[in-house]
């Protein structure tokens, strides 16, 4: 727990890296944290069979408390750098599979539509279809509400 204090000598990055393997410890999880940066998001992948069951398909609920964790000690330690916690690449792999649903949707934004909301989603699908979606700069996407009320919405920019 050296990374709690004012002497650590490791960066954000690896401070986070450490309090997130103490976790999965405490827990009584073993894994590997592959650490990737992509813009300004801190992508820790939690690798191993161990850590199976933590994994967003099997139950959302726990790797959504430690990315809560994990972003509040961001803030306690004054960083602007996005964190987000991966199992097994579970996220990418998702990212993968709605390439197809992004296609269709941005297709119904160029074709009929100027805004579409999509109610029911959890946060790693809505996450996806915000990264697939705004690599096109026509359209622009929105995360609204609180809860089970969250909803994406999608619209063409500038409307």
């Amino acid at each position: 727990m050296d990374y709690l204090y004012e002497d650590y000598d490791g960066d954000i990055i690896d401070r986070a890296a450490d309090f997130l393997t103490d976790m999965l410890s405490q827990m009584g999880f073993t894994a590997d944290i592959y650490t990737e940066v992509i813009d300004n998001t801190v992508v820790f992948d939690i690798v191993g069979d161990d850590v199976k069951s933590l994994s967003p398909d099997v139950n959302p609920d726990v790797i959504n408390a430690l990315s809560w964790l994990i972003k509040r000690a961001r803030f306690a330690i004054g960083s602007e750098i996005r964190f987000d916690i991966d199992v097994n690449g579970y996220r990418l792999k998702r990212v993968h599979e709605l390439e197809g649903v992004s296609a269709e949707l941005h297709e119904k934004m160029q074709d009929k539509c100027s805004q579409i909301q999509i109610f029911g989603m959890n946060n790693v699908d809505r996450r996806a279809l915000h990264l697939l979606l705004n690599a096109d700069p026509t359209v622009a996407t929105q995360s609204n509400g609180y809860g089970a009320f969250r909803h994406l919405e999608i619209r063409k920019n500038g409307e």
